[in-house]
């Protein structure tokens, strides 16, 4: 299974812009102080009900979500998500500033196998944004729509001298999703969500032996990424 995609659908960007701009005094910061450094903040579009923070994505199998006021402001951010015909999770724009970095780590259960897949639409960017997903920095432009598994460990930084800021959809793994992801490469047919969930697990692994930081942990961390990618 591919940890990175684009998929082939694609938004206009001056509605997209248009949406944003609406909602621009409504901005909140984002509670995960530990996560970042300068200014990220975001909009929830659609979110769990009794959180405490409106920017939570949910963390329980259970949780229930639903449409804010801020959606009704954004019609074509709402058209955006009716492209997925899957149930919702967390809808969200996420806003980073510039010189603010997001720090490495993993939101775990956002992996296909979970039941669980996010997807990113960039909104406004620039050329100095450095996504990284695993190590890879994954070059989004707007209007473009992305996979990536965050269970794997991810940053981002803007360098530039603009805003970047993305619609940030959690969608629930269904029929129409498994199909989506089967024309686009994503999945491998044949692949058992035993084989995936074993990667998953070498991968937490990787990145525990990461942090330890020393010279035999890292070999080792080296060792298990060449035997996962088939090196």
């Amino acid at each position: 299974m591919k940890n990175i995609h684009k998929l082939s659908l694609h938004f206009d960007s001056k509605s997209l812009l248009h949406d944003f701009q609406n909602l621009l005094p409504d901005w909140e910061m984002h509670f995960n102080t530990q996560y970042y450094s300068g200014n990220w903040s975001g909009i929830p579009l659609r979110a769990a009900v009794d959180k405490n923070h409106t920017l939570s994505a949910g963390d329980e199998s259970n949780t229930v979500f639903e449409d804010t006021e801020y959606l009704d402001k954004a019609p074509y951010l709402q058209e955006v998500l009716s492209h997925f015909k899957t149930p919702k999770q967390s809808v969200r724009l996420l806003r980073l500033t510039p010189g603010s970095e997001i720090k490495e780590h993993q939101d775990f259960g956002l992996g296909y196998f979970d039941g669980a897949v996010r997807l990113h639409v960039p909104i406004l960017t620039n050329p100095k944004v450095e996504f990284c997903v695993e190590g890879e920095n994954i070059p989004m432009t707007v209007g473009e729509c992305w996979f990536a598994n965050f269970n794997a460990p991810h940053s981002v930084a803007n360098h530039g001298d603009t805003d970047r800021v993305h619609l940030v959809v959690d969608l629930e793994v269904n029929e129409w999703l498994q199909q989506l992801f089967e024309k686009e490469g994503i999945i491998d047919t044949e692949e058992t969500p035993e084989e995936r969930h074993n990667e998953e697990e070498q991968r937490q692994i990787i990145a525990s032996l990461k942090e330890m930081g020393t010279d035999t942990s890292l070999k080792l961390a080296r060792e298990m990424e060449e035997k996962i990618s088939g090196a």
